[in-house]
C-alpha cells in the first residue's frame, strides 16, 4: 500500500477536500489498521511493506512517513549485515560491514568487524587463503547434499547396535575431513 502519487481529482473534486470531509475517527482507524499491517509484516520478516502517507491530518501523515523511514533504516542495516555474513560464508575475510551504522546497529557493526579482524589475525595471510579454499569446498559440498533430496526418518537402535548415521552427522564428518590438517 504505497502512496505512489497524488490523485488530485475524484469526480471533479479535489482529493484534499475529500480527505477533509472524512471523519477524523475514520482516518485514525485506517492509520491504526495500517500500523498493525506494517508491524505484522515486519514481525514476519517482510521489510518491504510501507504505509500510505496520504492522510489529511498532518500528524498522521508525518507519523506514517516516519514509520516508513524506520522500516527502511532497519532493512538497510540488516541488508548490510546479511551481505557481510554472506561474504564471510563464501570465505571472504577481507569484507565487513560498512562504517555507517549507529546505536545498536553500530555496536553490531563494530563487533562483527572486530570478530572478522580477529579471525584474519589468528589465521594470518596463508591461513586466510586456506580458509577461503575450505569455505568454497564446503559450500560446494553443501550444495551437493541439498540437491539429493534425502529422506529423513527416525530409527531406534538397541543397546547392541552401532549409532545410526544421519545426514547432519555425515555432513559434520565431511566438514571435519575438509578441515583436517587446517591449522593457523
Amino acid at each position: 500500500m504505497n502512496g505512489s502519487g497524488p490523485n488530485t481529482t475524484c469526480q471533479g473534486r479535489d482529493i484534499d477536500d475529500l480527505d477533509r470531509a472524512i471523519d477524523p475517527a475514520d482516518q485514525k482507524a485506517r492509520f491504526c489498521a495500517e500500523i498493525a499491517e506494517l508491524a505484522n509484516a515486519a514481525m514476519d520478516g517482510n521489510l518491504t511493506r510501507r504505509m500510505n502517507a496520504d492522510y489529511a491530518d498532518p500528524d498522521l501523515r508525518r507519523s506514517a512517513a516516519l514509520l516508513n523511514e524506520l522500516i527502511s533504516s532497519i532493512d538497510d542495516n540488516l541488508c548490510d549485515l546479511n551481505d557481510a555474513m554472506a561474504a564471510l560464508a563464501h570465505g571472504d575475510l577481507h569484507g565487513g560491514m560498512r562504517d555507517k551504522h549507529r546505536g545498536a546497529f553500530g555496536q553490531l557493526q563494530k563487533n562483527f568487524n572486530l570478530a572478522l579482524a580477529t579471525v584474519r589475525t589468528v589465521l594470518g595471510e596463508q591461513g586466510s587463503g586456506r580458509f577461503t579454499e575450505k569455505a568454497t569446498k564446503f559450500r560446494r559440498m553443501l550444495a551437493g547434499v541439498r540437491s539429493k533430496d534425502v529422506a529423513f526418518e527416525i530409527r531406534v537402535s538397541d543397546e547392541d547396535s552401532r549409532p545410526i548415521p544421519s545426514p547432519p552427522h555425515d555432513l559434520w564428518l565431511k566438514l571435519a575431513d575438509a578441515l583436517d590438517g587446517f591449522s593457523a
